[in-house]
């Protein structure tokens, strides 16, 4: 499989009020690009696999104080394996990029050549096309809200055994996800982890 085919089997939004310059040029390398001026709902973004944040005139939905590094927080807490890219062209020691810091996986500045770009989504696209390093960080995101344990091996077992069967529907997944009977953002989080398109692309390589 080329690599132009997995980048176009990854959605990737941007989200800048300003217009993204190197959308055209992105998109001749294959990748699968929206741009977003900003959201109102993390809802907006949920089914993309790598979302690019600018951090300046966004986030005003959320903590408009640090801009985008609010949307990009509100992430990574309930969808930790999106994987989160922040933009800008702003100093590095601004309110709205040392926040980012906390919580983005990688920076893009507004002046990186494309070949940076691209080496930074395919980064990216490694990411989140890797099944162990997925389950990785949904499983530290499930720790981090206190949930048993014994429900989270369940889950990991079964999460295995969808990886070793190249399941894509992940159907004793889902069946265990119910039994466990998780709620709020650990819901979110593992509904998240299952639910890319890049699986159907994965399991057929």
């Amino acid at each position: 499989m080329s690599q132009k085919e997995i980048r176009s089997a990854v959605k990737i939004a941007i989200i800048d009020d300003e217009k993204f310059k190197a959308h055209s040029n992105l998109t001749n390398y294959g990748y699968k690009i929206q741009e977003l001026p900003d959201i109102t709902t993390l809802d907006e973004v949920i089914d993309f696999d790598v979302v690019i944040c600018d951090l300046m005139g966004v986030g005003q939905h959320f903590d408009k104080s640090i801009g985008g590094a609010s949307i990009i927080k509100e992430l990574k807490d309930n969808y930790p394996t999106k994987y989160l890219i922040a933009y800008t062209g702003a100093r590095a020691n601004t309110a709205e990029a040392s926040a980012a810091k906390q919580f983005a996986d990688d920076f893009i500045k507004k002046d990186d050549d494309i070949t940076k770009l691209v080496s930074k989504l395919d980064d990216a696209i490694d990411f989140t096309s890797n099944p162990y390093e997925r389950w990785l960080v949904s499983r530290q995101g499930l720790i981090d809200l206190e949930i048993d344990l014994r429900k989270i091996m369940e889950l990991e077992s079964a999460y295995v055994e969808a990886i070793t069967r190249s399941d894509s529907e992940f159907r004793e997944f889902k069946e265990i996800m119910e039994k466990v009977d998780l709620g709020g953002n650990a819901k979110g989080i593992v509904q998240s982890l299952i639910a890319s398109g890049i699986w159907a692309i994965v399991f057929a390589a």
